[in-house]
């Protein structure tokens, strides 16, 4: 492999240059250069690059070492739309006057400078960019811009759906993609007038592309890999003429994108799909994390779901507050546990003492009827006194299949009853009220309504799902979810 050695910038000679100079002249350059990134890496780390000025009549990407009339190495300086630092002027140096018995004011952060700005990284190797020299002087130079290779820009900012290379060539397969391989054969055939119209669709072009497997893996995970708004996107640079995209990809696929388009949106995701999405479109919040294993969603309609593969907690040092104007259905697939405590009683330290020390009560408070259905035994304990009263003329006991049964009271002190008369073997008693419990929702044509999706996928790559008896009328689960609502 070839080598170049790279002269300083104060000992650059050049015999293209140097015939640009005469006797006695210094030769100021002018203008802006186009050069190609040799490296980007800065012992200094504030993101010097080493370049090759490329000579006027070069027309390629790279520029081999071997061809010393073509180009010269120097190291310019990376630029930024915004950055800087505090007025230095405000900056506090040691030895300064320090109040009695505080720390020296250069030591904190009050006495030194603080940054800010936007910060991208230089471009790799082999990428163009735009120069200038202050004052013509080449020890001054400055990358003022980047400029994309050609055809090279599908990825960005959103990592856009687009066909794929598939088993079956008649298929056109829609998923995450990378850049067309330059290096391979089906970029030779690639005609870059051709454009796929789809009905429904926003038209890309007709260009394969390998997959961008990081990301592709990472839908598949969250299980958005069919899903063309919280999923999939169209948001290339590379979709309609003038893009309607705008944004920013990381070289290792973290992105931030603001779309104009069909779907207009703001998006904050990650390589592997983690997202925060703004959805103007359609009027959704989407907040999705890695895996998938947890998700939020506020829709247009104002229904907020969230699914959580692990548990849901909420704690409020003070109050929480929960209203339905409508139906407030609680379900629960093993126990529901309600407790109260005493105010002062295995509380944490810091709401212990927040009320009067009282046990705290239980109320429960209804408007219409109330029913109570168990399949085993129901216990009713009172560490005091037991009061049931009823507006009502009877009060029945039977056992549930209809048959006989005893009703039997036992009292360890005095047995009082009064009423106007007291029949003890007739006439009949009223028969019990039986309560059959919540109905579970279904469908028209009595099937259980809800879907419940799983992790396991068929033979076909999808995930299996399975149908779940519930008294909702929503049932969020993991994606992809219906979003279907059982009124």
């Amino acid at each position: 492999m070839a080598t170049h050695k790279s002269a300083s910038i104060s000992n650059v000679r050049h015999p293209a240059m140097d015939r640009l100079k005469g006797i006695g002249n210094v030769h100021t350059y002018d203008g802006i250069y186009e050069a190609i990134v040799v490296s980007s890496k800065d012992v200094q780390k504030n993101g010097r690059l080493k370049v090759r000025l490329i000579n006027s009549n070069s027309n390629v990407d790279f520029i081999e070492d071997n061809d010393p009339q073509n180009y010269l190495d120097i190291t310019v300086q990376w630029s930024s739309p915004f950055a800087g630092s505090t007025n230095i002027k405000n900056t506090v140096a040691s030895g300064d006057p320090t109040p009695p018995g505080e720390e020296s004011l250069d030591k904190t952060f009050s006495g030194t400078q603080k940054s800010y700005g936007m910060w991208m990284i230089p471009p790799d190797a082999g990428n163009k960019v735009l120069v200038m020299f202050i004052n013509g002087d080449i020890a001054r130079g400055v990358v003022i811009g980047c400029m994309y290779q050609s055809f090279m820009n599908h990825m960005v900012p959103g990592i856009a759906r687009s066909k794929t290379f598939t088993d079956n060539d008649g298929e056109t397969l829609e998923v995450p993609v990378a850049e067309y391989n330059k290096a391979s054969d089906e970029a030779k055939g690639a005609d870059w007038t051709v454009t796929r119209d789809e009905t429904g669709q926003t038209p890309t072009d007709n260009v394969r592309r390998p997959s961008h497997t990081p990301h592709f893996n990472g839908l598949k995970e969250q299980g958005l890999e069919q899903d063309e708004t919280r999923g999939l996107t169209s948001s290339s640079a590379r979709r309609e003429s003038p893009s309607k995209v705008y944004g920013i990809l990381t070289p290792d696929a973290n992105q931030f994108v603001m779309d104009d388009g069909d779907q207009q949106l703001i998006r904050l995701r990650t390589k592997s799909g983690a997202q925060i999405l703004l959805d103007e479109t359609n009027g959704n919040v989407y907040i999705i994390n890695k895996k998938g294993t947890g998700w939020i969603e506020i829709d247009d309609a104002g229904k907020i779901d969230v699914w959580a593969n692990d548990s849901i907690s909420i704690r409020s040092h003070k109050d929480i507050n929960l209203r339905a104007d409508r139906d407030l259905n609680i379900e629960s697939g093993r126990d529901i546990n309600i407790k109260t405590h005493q105010t002062t009683d295995n509380q944490p330290s810091d709401t212990t003492n927040t009320l009067n020390a009282v046990n705290g009560a239980f109320n429960l408070d209804v408007a219409g009827a109330l029913n109570i259905k168990t399949v085993d035994a129901t216990t009713l304990t009172s560490g005091k006194e037991f009061h049931l009263q009823s507006s009502a003329t009877y009060l029945t006991a039977i056992k549930i299949n209809g048959s006989s049964g005893n009703t039997e009271i036992k009292s360890a002190g005095n047995h009082n009853e009064t009423a106007t008369e007291i029949h003890m073997n007739g006439p009949t008693a009223a028969t019990a009220t039986t309560y059959s419990g919540l109905a579970v929702k279904v469908d028209d044509e009595g099937n259980l309504y809800f879907t419940n999706t799983l992790y396991t996928r068929n033979g076909e790559g999808n995930r299996e799902t399975e149908k779940v008896g519930s008294i909702l009328t929503r049932f969020p689960t993991r994606e992809p979810f219906a979003r279907e609502t059982f009124e």
